[in-house]
């Protein structure tokens, strides 16, 4: 019966909450680029799920903020004795809104929209493969993790939008371009949380 309402609401807590992490994003954090895969432009072989004719095709690039990347480099890059090899992993932690800029929602995390995404990191690309959210207040989604491997040359067979990033040139018979995440600028701009 003596419940009030004060100045404090779910609208303000949520956006003083956006503005910390974005301060704490530009003082110490980091950045990384996101493609999201296009379903209705990509050509695929319909049995062995690889590009042909114009290949996966992806929207992007967004080069987005991230609280904290941890790149996890792997000591031996080449193959096993069986014709396995170890990738690298990459681990993203950001802010909702800011993958929310990619189109990608909560349903989508849900329903794993994600999983034929591409982050470009350190001159490497990356598979994602698991999207979490760590941080909610009262449904409102705040922290996101990502998890992800790195696509070897053998896995961007003629997927000539990668192709900057392929490690044997031979792999892919059209000219090298510059590398794609090096063509976006870094997000700026205020302090708005939904911006």
């Amino acid at each position: 019966m003596d419940w009030k309402r004060g100045r404090w609401n779910i609208n303000t807590e949520t956006t003083l909450i956006h503005r910390g992490l974005r301060g704490w994003q530009r003082s110490t954090g980091d950045s990384f680029t996101y493609f999201r895969w296009q379903y209705g432009d990509s050509e695929m072989h319909p049995v062995y799920d690889e590009a042909t004719g114009v290949g996966k095709q992806f929207y992007g690039l967004w080069q987005l903020p991230a609280l904290h990347v941890n790149h996890s480099e792997t000591g031996n890059t080449e193959p096993r004795d069986s014709g396995l090899y170890i990738v690298d992993s990459l681990h993203v932690t950001c802010e909702f809104d800011q993958l929310a800029k990619t189109g990608l929602t909560d349903i989508n995390i849900k329903h794993g929209a994600f999983q034929r995404d591409r982050i470009a990191y350190d001159n490497l690309l990356f598979a994602v493969k698991q999207v979490d959210i760590r941080g909610q207040i009262r449904r409102r989604d705040i922290i996101v993790t990502i998890d992800a491997e790195q696509i070897r040359d053998d896995e961007l067979v003629n997927d000539p939008q990668f192709a900057a990033y392929l490690r044997d040139f031979s792999r892919n018979p059209s000219e090298p371009q510059a590398l794609l995440s090096a063509d976006a600028s870094e997000e700026g701009g205020d302090d708005d949380p939904y911006a």
